[in-house]
């Protein structure tokens, strides 16, 4: 549980209000050897978009390729900004007797020699084709950066490990580098500060960062980004640049403007003022530096005063109402109607312009609900998830976003016994969960109220505070749901499932052995014998039940009656709310008794508008356990499509859940299978003297309801004069054609009826029978 802690600890500080921050830059280059998710990508890109690198004329950045010495110092000279003097040394005679001057690098060659980065290998040569090895390499960025007269290798070594760039593992220090590996060398060095001069004690004084050589720089108030402010457009971010900074320091701003937010995430950097690093006479953010420093603390805020700070001391900060507050990842105002920075919120204030007073603020943690213990299982299109409190609302209303954070990541994964808080944005757009999946087993064995009322309870010897919506009792045993703190948020226990049903029939009380027939949420319908020592129900009662060891119902719960007077109640299929005041979701057994015709309805699947309820199950949160609604547009029984055909099987199937019957039939140009529960009559299989075209009805679940032989009248018989995709003319007389019209003929070989499709009738040839639909149109043809 401690290893738990710790990574709760990191999800809060740096996780839960925006979701993953991009670290480091962007893997994206134009180079074909160089994939998006290998280790050197970024570093690579961001050497590209600085023009440090090419790469090679085939499209390569030549990953695995052994670097050079000639290599080595025009990386060098490119990290320095010396590029543009290189290009003038080409000129001048080369520095060393193996150089020619018609070497590619003759150039960088002689600056780095002008400008002591290298000496050479002895005899006044410099093998510029030599391989250069990993310590060399960090012996050449070393020079780059200023660091003079260091040991070889370990002064080289130590500093270059102090400095963050020994960062290749997998290598050798007297390994020849790769261009791969070489990027991520140079990658840190850039983000490095150059050593100006040497102390007299021997301390190098340090300047700029290498990157700021190749580079413009500007200083920015980050003031929105498009995850708090939906003004700002996607790939900026909103900035003031820095117009002045008087003599004691206090900075004065622009005129807000959005600036590109390249693949920085900018996000980390609200209310900050910081320096961004762009190529030179260009747009895209390299590299961001802070400028400001801010002050961090866990908000003390007993009685969640509204619109107010206080620090972890309990003191109220004075800040503006206007002052602008990033508030649980939305950009409000401190005085906004819904900011409440809940005691135990994480808080950082800045004073952006170093006047000495704070002006912005970013809030996050700032939860409204929680510990609350999850009561069952979340799907991803549940608009409330029920917890033994509130129901925490997901969807629906002003929600347009939820972030899911801690032990899972999306609302699909959130379970039964889950710790989650719950926190929301100003405006109501974004929601934020922070879940938990921690707990112990065990019984109370001792149970103490302090004088504030906070529980403490003794659980296999050990004691945990109790945070949540959980009053313990000595004796309670099972799972105890623990919050991110480590305390007990909520009791799991080990409890009997609840059954629903609808009573089918009912042997009276005084019988011997007494049933009770159910249509249960399972769709099914089973008779158990009933414990006659509780409320016994009548026929068409809504009940809960359980099922002892003996397969008795007990426990039995009456909640309203199939025949009551249905309530005409509003209801948002989105939301899954009913009536303004009741709350759906995926776990919802939901009963539809229409034409007595009993079915059991997925909440995903009613798009109405409104429902007539005859009786509920509910909580005291206003949670929907099961529902029995009288809704003829959600009955199998309604008609949903028709097909005409002729049945070439059929067959009765019984199972543990009750009987079925199989129908197989040539329709719509296929031949195809239908099952239904209702006992239609049972046709007789077509054959070449006798064949029956029928009217096939079909529900909303593609069963079949109802099977209709089509008459005389519905027939016509002769000679087809001609035909088109659209109509028919048999004996000259025309029809239209159903668009799903099946064409058939009989297989003397096999005894057997085939389709044949309308290409497979000759005018003035083919003789036929022609059925025809509701509509009069001909929609299933027998070729004699």
């Amino acid at each position: 549980m401690k290893s738990l802690k710790k990574l709760i600890a990191v999800v809060l500080t740096f996780a839960l209000v925006f979701s993953a921050m991009a670290v480091g830059f962007a893997a994206t280059t134009p180079f074909t050897d160089v994939k998006d998710d290998a280790p050197y990508a970024s570093a690579v890109a961001r050497l590209y978009a600085l023009n440090i690198t090419n790469g090679n004329t085939d499209g390569t950045y030549g990953v695995d390729q052994p670097v050079t010495r000639a290599m080595m110092v025009v990386f060098v000279n490119r990290l320095s900004g010396y590029r543009n003097l290189a290009e003038a040394a080409k000129n001048d005679a080369p520095a060393f007797s193996d150089v020619s001057k018609n070497y590619w690098a003759v150039g960088d060659i002689n600056l780095a020699a002008k400008l002591g980065l290298t000496h050479g290998v002895g005899n006044g040569k410099f093998n510029p084709e030599g391989k250069v090895t990993y310590a060399q390499a960090l012996g050449f960025m070393l020079n780059a950066l200023g660091y003079k007269d260091l040991s070889w290798p370990y002064g080289v070594l130590a500093k270059a490990q102090d400095l963050g760039l020994a960062v290749v593992s997998d290598i050798g220090l007297n390994d020849v580098i790769n261009r791969g590996q070489l990027a991520l060398i140079m990658d840190k060095a850039l983000d490095q500060e150059v050593v100006k001069y040497y102390d007299e004690n021997g301390n190098p004084v340090l300047g700029d960062k290498l990157i700021s050589k190749i580079t413009d720089t500007t200083d920015y108030l980050i003031v929105a980004t498009p995850d708090v402010d939906s003004s700002v457009a996607d790939g900026k971010v909103l900035v003031q640049e820095v117009a002045s900074t008087s003599t004691t320091g206090v900075r004065s701003f622009k005129t807000a403007t959005t600036i590109d937010a390249g693949d920085i995430d900018f996000n980390q950097y609200l209310g900050k003022v910081v320096t961004i690093y762009t190529a030179k006479n260009g747009d895209e953010p390299l590299a961001v530096d802070v400028v400001t420093t801010d002050y961090t603390f866990t908000a003390n805020n007993d009685n969640n005063v509204a619109n107010a700070v206080y620090d972890e001391d309990g003191n109220y900060i004075e800040l503006s109402s206007k002052t602008p507050i990033v508030y649980n990842g939305v950009k409000t105002t401190l005085g906004a109607d819904g900011v409440v920075i809940y005691d135990g919120a994480n808080v950082t204030l800045t004073d952006t312009d170093n006047d000495g007073t704070y002006d912005y603020a970013v809030v996050t943690n700032a939860f409204k609900y929680g510990p609350l213990t999850v009561e069952s299982d979340v799907s991803a299109s549940d608009a409330y998830i029920k917890t033994n409190g509130v129901s925490l609302q997901v969807s629906g209303g002003s929600i347009d976003k939820v972030v899911v954070t801690g032990s899972v990541s999306k609302l699909s994964d959130i379970e039964t016994g889950d710790v989650v808080y719950y926190a929301v944005s100003a405006d109501g757009s974004k929601v934020t969960l922070f879940v938990i999946r921690d707990s112990i087993t065990g019984e109370v064995t001792k149970v103490a109220q302090a004088s504030d009322g906070t529980y403490t309870v003794t659980i296999d010897g050990e004691d945990y505070e109790v945070s949540g919506n959980y009053t313990p009792q000595v004796g309670d045993e099972g799972t105890f749901a623990l919050d991110k703190d480590g305390k007990i948020a909520g009791f799991i226990g080990v409890t009997a499932t609840e059954n629903y049903a609808i009573v089918l029939g009912i042997d009276d009380d005084s019988s011997a052995n007494p049933q009770i027939k159910l249509f249960t949420s399972e769709g099914k319908t089973v008779i158990y014998p009933y414990d006659t020592s509780g409320d016994i129900p009548a026929v068409g009662d809504l009940i809960s039940y359980s099922l002892d060891s003996d397969n008795t119902v007990t426990d039995i719960t009456v909640y309203g009656n199939k025949n009551d007077s249905p309530n005409d109640w509003g209801y948002d299929s989105d939301t899954y709310v009913l009536a303004d005041a009741y709350y759906l979701d995926s776990s919802t057994v939901v009963f539809n008794v229409y034409d007595d015709d009993y079915t059991v309805v997925d909440v995903s699947d009613i798009t109405v508008d409104s429902l007539n309820v005859v009786a509920m199950a509910k909580d005291d949160y206003g949670n929907v356990e099961a529902l029995v609604i009288d809704e003829a547009s959600l009955s199998e029984s309604e008609e949903a499509s028709v097909l005409y055909g002729i049945v070439t099987d059929y067959s009765t199937v019984k199972t543990s859940d009750g009987t079925y019957y199989k129908i197989t039939v040539l329709a719509n140009n296929a031949e195809q299978t239908f099952t239904t529960t209702t006992d239609v009559a049972k046709p007789v299989k077509s054959t070449e003297t006798s064949v029956t075209v029928y009217r096939i009805s079909l529900n909303s679940d593609n069963k079949v309801r109802e099977l209709t032989p089509l008459t005389d009248t519905d027939t016509v018989s002769g000679t087809v004069t001609d035909y088109s995709s659209k109509g028919i003319k048999i004996d000259n007389q025309a029809y239209a054609l159903n668009s799903d019209v099946t064409v058939v003929k009989y297989d003397t070989v096999n005894d057997e009826y085939y389709v044949v499709g309308l290409n497979s009738l000759t005018p003035d040839q083919s003789r036929v029978t022609a059925y025809k639909d509701d509509n009069n149109r001909i929609a299933f043809i027998v070729v004699e």
